[in-house]
């Protein structure tokens, strides 16, 4: 074998090792304690744009809550919608009196996009506890309460798991990588070494929210989640929950076609950039790794690209059965074949891509990520 091979086969390895520590991590999350008397104000905060096809999902599952009424309130911002969503919403209105609007004004200073309207939103509310969702997603009855149920003193994130619809192997791949980036984040997050949260299944202490400034006070960014995240994290050192819990489920809708899914992982990637060095790291491992895997195609005898690949696939499998088996979504792993081409595909060009061009389109508006 080659210098080349055996400089493989331990990028394999390591590769395979870190699997393991976040799969480690992963259970690390089964021993949080919970607090089911917790019962503060609550705000829900949905920033809507062009939402008419999804939002009244989104509300009568919010609606469906088993959190007391009395304590809860969900704000819809209509960020500057061109349909019918803000009419839909009002017609929630007058249903139930938990339900507000807040139409979104333009953006002032720094503040543009969805962090605009959530700021807006997150103005409007009284809660102590503020949880954030997607106009295109749906919650659990047990949402609120278990996502809540998770906090005490020293907590100023709770975060949770997002499944997509999956009835295609399109969409079955994309469930897959999203379990794998919830899963990194939840794991190390267990480690007290966390990276994000993902803003349709997210919650934060409106002190902590507070402490950093709120929206108005943080550098632009097209992840604004992360943005918050890490500057909670590094700004008051409360710690991060991101809990693997059924109960705390939040449903989405993948993405439709190439295009989209494109621009979703770019906006990502675009975000990602500024990346604190921990996360680096452990990109750099599976970046090194998939073009070990493409160019030992190439260079590399069989049996080593063979072992390779296998090693590879064997970690994946590892650390994603812990939340497939959580969540029971077992019919998945149909499609982790698919998930695996796509992985070392864009996993080898989307930060090239976020590098030659900062531009990102979200909702039908253009942002540059610096």
């Amino acid at each position: 074998m080659s210098l080349f091979d055996y400089i493989l086969l331990g990028l394999a390895l390591l590769y395979l090792a870190e699997l393991i520590f976040l799969r480690l991590g992963l259970e690390k999350t089964r021993r949080y304690r919970t607090s089911p008397q917790y019962e503060p104000r609550v705000s829900v905060v949905v920033a809507a744009r062009n939402e008419e096809q999804n939002i009244a999902s989104c509300l009568d599952s919010l609606l469906r809550s088993d959190y007391p009424a009395g304590k809860c309130e969900i704000i819809v911002v209509d960020d500057r919608s061109t349909d019918r969503t803000g009419a839909i919403v009002r017609d929630y209105l007058e249903r139930d009196k938990r339900v507000k609007l807040v139409v979104s004004q333009p953006a002032v200073g720094g503040l543009r996009g969805k962090a605009n309207a959530l700021s807006q939103g997150i103005e409007e509310s009284t809660g102590e506890i503020l949880l954030f969702t997607d106009a295109d997603c749906v919650v659990l009855p047990s949402w609120i309460r278990k996502t809540v149920s998770y906090y005490d003193e020293g907590i100023g994130v709770v975060a949770g798991f997002t499944l997509l619809t999956a009835d295609r192997p399109f969409e079955g791949m994309q469930a897959i990588d999203w379990f794998l980036l919830f899963g990194v984040a939840a794991s190390t997050a267990a480690w007290n070494i966390p990276l994000t949260g993902v803003g349709n299944n997210l919650s934060v202490r409106r002190s902590a929210y507070e402490a950093v400034g709120g929206y108005r006070s943080l550098p632009f960014s097209v992840t604004e989640d992360y943005t918050l995240v890490q500057a909670i994290w590094q700004t008051t050192r409360l710690q991060i929950r991101y809990p693997v819990d059924p109960e705390t489920l939040v449903r989405s809708k993948p993405c439709t076609n190439w295009r989209e899914l494109f621009r979703q992982r770019q906006r990502w990637s675009v975000g990602g950039l500024d990346m604190v060095l921990r996360g680096m790291l452990l990109m750099s491992v599976s970046f090194a790794l998939h073009l070990g895997i493409l160019i030992s195609a190439v260079l590399s005898p069989l049996p080593v690209l063979a072992a390779t690949v296998v090693t590879k696939f064997a970690g994946d499998l590892i650390f994603l059965w812990g939340p497939i088996s959580t969540f029971k979504q077992y019919r998945l792993l149909k499609h982790f074949p698919l998930f695996e081409c796509y992985y070392t595909f864009y996993g080898l060009t989307i930060s090239f891509l976020a590098l030659l061009s900062k531009k990102v389109v979200w909702k039908e508006r253009a942002f540059r990520g610096d």
